[in-house]
């Protein structure tokens, strides 16, 4: 009958369909266990090691069973069987062109390039987060995460080329330059290690890389990775031994002191700082894989310092929130001056009772002091440079959002109108801000007051006071007296210039 045919045709569909799911569940069951295999295998291979210290276990994975993906493995030590905390380390499974598997554990010749070949499916969704363990709020106070500075010298530049959203929590990269690292905050530098040599890229080995450890208090540390060989300051070595398996090192050290030097020791694919944060520090003896110390014993051990529970800090002026979300390119200034003092004038004869002392001149520029009033005016000629300014530098820092208020006394003396510009920036260039207001003076202008105030864009290793006048010519002077730089911490301006 043609009804009865009809249900026979979609019987024999489904049939068909059936067949072919069941075919595919053998073969992904297949796939599954051959995953399953090769990975025992690879953490077999690692306990059948000679003089190891610990095994691996895994505790999670991102597979997918045509091409690969990630293994996530805890650490048991051998003679307590309790997870060592902190360490997350990534098996590498990928599937071969002729369909087979290969499990790659870090320290394999090949472990770095099979990772990057990785799908972005994959790469895209690693995040060992959930296996680490976490930092407790109750241990650590909000103002103490907050207090941090930039982990550099005085006055240099940093680009961030990881911060927390990008790295992981905790966790931060920076670009010196090759430059000097700084401790971030003061502490006791606890762990010091820069004896290793090999950049470990290619094999993802990353104990071999040089670190340095500070203490700041019950449940705050700081590491800086990947430092240059024999590059920590005779103050700190002098302090420490050559015992990596402990802490080997008990230096006071204030924000802002020297660490070491920038490099790429250990899984580093470039030179750069890899800085992080947490609350508990440990130590772990990996296998010389490499061979580092060239004995021919690949089996001795490495001593490698890490820290673990990890937590996100602000750096001075700036809240974990917005660390986490700086972009990749931003760069920042350090300053590790001590906190501005408020409601003071932090200028140096600003009543020009000095003459022009304490006070610079840039350009065509000609002043002078007259009965304790300061006269300038920019010279008339083609000759270079086409400016004519003076400055005063303060010679102090001040993080970001600092609210001040800048007064003075302005007048013009001549026949022709004046224009003066003041600023209050960064030494280094307005182009990192700077609070400006400028001041149209008609000719004959008697000394009257003004008030600027604003807040510091960034980190400002150096704080100055510029003032420009204009146009070129030759006729008498501006004047200007009683000048005033104040941080005024009372003052809520959020972002806005106040030019009276």
């Amino acid at each position: 009958l043609p009804g009865n045919t009809r249900r026979f045709d979609h019987l024999q569909r489904l049939i068909i369909i059936l067949a072919i799911f069941s075919l595919l569940a053998v073969q992904v069951t297949a796939q599954n266990a051959e995953v399953d295999t090769i990975i025992e295998q690879a953490l077999a291979d690692h306990a059948a090691r000679p003089n190891i210290t610990f095994v691996y276990e895994e505790v999670g994975r991102i597979v997918d069973e045509s091409v690969g993906g990630l293994i996530y493995l805890n650490l048991k030590d051998l003679q307590t069987d309790d997870t060592i905390q902190g360490i997350v380390e990534t098996l590498v499974v990928a599937r071969r062109e002729d369909g087979s598997w290969v499990a790659l554990l870090p320290g394999n010749p090949n472990y770095s390039s099979t990772y990057n070949a990785l799908p972005p499916s994959i790469l895209s969704r690693f995040d060992s987060t959930p296996y680490k363990p976490t930092p407790d709020p109750a241990l650590v106070s909000r103002d103490e995460i907050l207090d941090y500075q930039f982990p550099w010298v005085d006055g240099q530049w940093g680009t961030v080329t990881r911060s927390y959203g990008r790295h992981g929590r905790g966790q931060i990269d920076f670009d010196l330059g090759g430059l000097d690292i700084a401790a971030a905050k003061a502490g006791t530098v606890i762990y010091a290690n820069d004896s290793h040599t090999l950049n470990a890229y290619t094999s993802g080995a990353w104990w071999y890389w040089n670190v340095v450890i500070v203490q700041h208090a019950d449940h705050q540390f700081s590491i800086y990775g990947h430092i240059a060989p024999d590059s920590i300051p005779s103050a700190i070595r002098t302090g420490c031994t050559e015992d990596y398996s402990q802490p080997n090192c008990n230096v006071a050290v204030q924000a802002g002191d020297i660490l070491a030097q920038e490099g790429s020791t250990g899984y580093s694919s470039a030179q750069h700082l890899h800085v992080e944060f947490g609350q508990q520090f440990g130590i772990v003896a990996y296998p010389d894989l490499l061979d580092a110390d060239g004995d021919g014993d690949c089996f001795d051990h490495v001593y490698a310092g890490h820290v673990y529970a990890e937590q996100n800090v602000g750096f001075r002026g700036y809240t974990p929130a917005e660390v986490r979300d700086w972009a990749y390119g931003t760069v920042h200034q350090a300053s590790h001056s001590l906190t501005l003092p408020s409601n003071q004038n932090l200028l140096r004869n600003g009543d020009f009772t000095l003459g022009t002392e304490s006070w610079l001149p840039s350009g065509q520029i000609n002043w002078a002091v007259e009965n304790g009033i300061l006269r300038f005016m920019r010279l008339n000629t083609t000759e270079p440079p086409n400016w004519g300014l003076f400055y005063q530098d303060l010679n102090i820092g001040a993080p970001p959002d600092t609210p001040f208020e800048i007064t003075f006394t302005l007048g013009n003396v001549s026949s022709a109108h004046k224009a003066v510009m003041v600023s209050l920036l960064n030494s280094a260039g307005e182009q990192y801000g700077a609070i400006t207001c400028e001041y149209g003076l008609p000719a004959n202008t008697p000394l009257q007051p003004y008030v600027m105030r604003g807040v510091t864009a960034s980190t400002w290793a150096n704080i100055r006071l510029r003032v420009i006048v204009n146009p070129a010519d030759s006729t008498p002077s501006a004047v200007m007296d009683d000048i005033s730089v104040v941080r005024r911490p009372d003052l809520d301006l959020r972002t806005t210039t106040l030019c009276q």
